[in-house]
């Protein structure tokens, strides 16, 4: 019987917490992941437009969240259609600050 996936979700934890799991997944899995993960940064990337038009105001200069949040998830999404599967996977493994390295 084939091992079942982690959810998206906990693909979210993994990226974070433990880069071997990432690496073991499947291709499809992690663009899969990637689209999500994208997904997710465009929304941030409206949330200071969707507050602007239920008349809420954001503090600060709220087009930085939007360019910079945008950008990361027009690239994931053009990566997990058109990148190879190196590129996608270096855009979901987060490199631990610090570590040892071998």
């Amino acid at each position: 019987m084939k091992d079942l996936e982690p959810s998206l979700l906990q693909g979210c934890v993994l990226c974070i917490s433990d880069s071997h799991a990432i690496r073991l997944q499947t291709s499809q899995w992690k663009r899969k992941l990637l689209v999500f993960l994208s997904g997710l940064c465009l929304e941030i990337a409206a949330m200071p437009y969707l507050l602007a038009w239920f008349g809420r105001e954001l503090a600060g200069p709220v087009w930085v969240l939007s360019v910079v949040f945008s950008t990361l998830g027009l690239v994931g999404l053009y990566a997990s259609k058109f990148g190879n599967d190196r590129l996608v996977e270096s855009l979901l493994v987060v490199p631990k600050l610090g570590g040892k390295r071998k």
